[in-house]
């Protein structure tokens, strides 16, 4: 074993405490429990690899990076998706972005800004309508 781990061994014994007792007691988390065990392995043995998973079984390490994963590589809810793309907005965007592009494109799209034209205005206030619902939805959806 590293002289450093020995000479902390020493030190903590020294203060009257044996850290091979284990006073907390035991994670009810299988993957938190493995890594207990892989170090308590590591401290009685020495070895430096990790030990290897038997088949099937996901080092700790691999487990949290698939969770991970799974937590990001969700697909968001299509209407979701629709009223972004309403906005003119990708599936990731923020709620900055979200009040900035919904700002834009009511300046954009006011009726007010068309009151010289009948057809045009028409159009302007079915659009900011339209706007209007998706900013709606996604303020209801990120709790706004």
């Amino acid at each position: 074993m590293d002289p450093i781990f020995d000479r902390l061994g020493r030190l903590i014994r020294s203060f009257g405490v044996d850290p091979r007792d284990h006073f907390s007691p035991r994670s009810t988390d299988p993957l938190e429990r493995e890594a207990e065990e892989e170090l308590e392995e590591f401290l009685r043995t020495g070895r430096n690899e990790p030990r290897r998973p038997t088949q099937g079984q996901k080092t700790y390490q691999e487990q949290r990076r698939q969770d991970s994963h799974q937590e990001t590589a969700r697909a968001p809810e299509p209407a979701l998706v629709q009223a972004l793309a309403t906005l003119g907005l990708a599936p990731v965007a923020t709620w900055d972005q979200i009040n900035a592009a919904h700002r834009m494109l009511l300046k954009k799209h006011h009726p007010d800004s068309h009151a010289g034209n009948e057809a045009r205005m028409k159009q302007a206030t079915a659009q900011s309508q339209k706007i209007n619902e998706a900013y709606q939805f996604l303020k209801k959806h990120f709790g706004r």
